[in-house]
């Protein structure tokens, strides 16, 4: 491929291109200059809004990540004195249930004491 006829052709297609953008668009510079000038002060203002809109938004996930890990240490802290408290109420029955396994446990022994004197 030689070069000069490539470039000749690419600059041609390329004037082509722009003299027809300028005949068919649709409106004079200027107004397509204030056009633009609009759309960008839209934008900077839906931008502005934005970031209005977000900073309101992580104020309040702060805010509830705060809430939350109040409410979760009241939620453990009521957990450990329920724990706490049920100790305390069965620790009598506990205490009783482990009597009841010795009192077992040497009658256990007794009547093996007995069976071993009657098998003499």
């Amino acid at each position: 491929m030689k070069v000069k006829p490539f470039l000749y052709g690419f600059i041609a297609g390329g004037l082509a291109a722009g003299i027809s953008s300028l005949l068919i668009a649709p409106n004079a510079g200027k107004v397509t200059r204030d056009r633009i000038k609009e759309n960008k002060q839209m934008v900077l203002s839906q931008l502005q809004e934005l970031k209005t809109e977000l900073m309101q938004l992580k104020d309040s996930f702060t805010n509830a990540t705060k809430e939350g890990k109040t409410q979760i240490s009241k939620f453990l802290s009521d957990v450990k004195f329920s724990l706490a408290h049920w100790e305390k109420e069965i620790r009598p029955q506990q205490l009783e249930i482990q009597k009841e396994i010795i009192e077992m446990k040497e009658t256990v022994q007794e009547l093996e004491e007995e069976i071993l004197e009657y098998s003499k």
